[in-house]
């Protein structure tokens, strides 16, 4: 499944703090490229507030609280207001792709690079960087980068793997992703990324569970793996 979005489930979990660690970071740093998500986040985190507030409250003598249908039509009618301190983040650095929650992540300070990381080589033009802290959240959270022909193999996974595009394109099961664009495969999903367009790409990956290779040489790869 490919979108350039996440969608209304996955930001009210950001937004109510509830994500794991890692996904949080995924959907903060996608939230750079994306002030329409911004301002979704800065509504619902809205809508949390005015529905603590009303469990919090006396039940007024006039009637019950206003039900949930009641309060996002409020929503609706009061119009976006600014940012809150969650959502206000600020949009990525000039030539810079890493934005300001995955610098905070690597613990570079905000003049994080990817010349900074120390990128381990995993196949010819293929290399990885595992950000550590995330472990205890049964998450893997890694940087992929990937020159134009990189040899990516076929490959499955037994959870769920979500990407978002940093710089560069990427083409995956039929659709191109570039910038801020977010990828999510599942158990059902057997697919081969590439790398389309002579800028080398790179990705912010988190996975959980194990990934699996299905092509011609997936008992070799998945041995090694």
């Amino acid at each position: 499944m490919m979108r350039s979005l996440p969608d209304d489930a996955l930001l009210a979990e950001y937004a109510a703090g509830s994500l794991p660690a890692g996904l949080s970071l995924l959907v903060a740093s996608q939230l750079t490229f994306n002030p329409e998500g911004r301002r979704r986040v800065a509504e619902l985190e809205r809508l949390g507030g005015a529905l603590l507030a009303a469990d919090a409250g006396p039940v007024p003598v006039a009637g019950p609280p206003p039900s949930l249908d009641a309060m996002l039509a409020r929503l609706d009618r009061e119009g976006p207001r600014a940012e809150g301190p969650r959502a206000g983040l600020s949009a990525p650095e000039p030539g810079n792709p890493f934005p300001a929650p995955l610098r905070a992540a690597l613990g570079e300070g905000p003049g994080a690079t990817p010349e900074g990381v120390a990128w381990k080589r995993l196949l010819p033009g293929l290399s990885e960087h595992v950000i550590e802290g995330f472990g205890d959240e049964h998450e893997e959270v890694s940087l992929l980068r990937a020159r134009p022909g990189a040899p990516i193999f076929a490959h499955t996974h037994t959870g769920v793997e979500t990407t978002l595009v940093l710089c560069g394109l990427m083409e995956d099961r039929g659709r191109r992703l570039g910038r801020g664009d977010v990828a999510i495969a599942t158990d059902h999903d057997d697919h081969r990324p590439r790398i389309v367009g002579d800028e080398t790409c790179i990705c912010l990956v988190v996975m959980t569970g194990e990934m699996r290779f299905t092509g011609r040489l997936s008992r070799v790869l998945n041995y090694l793996s």
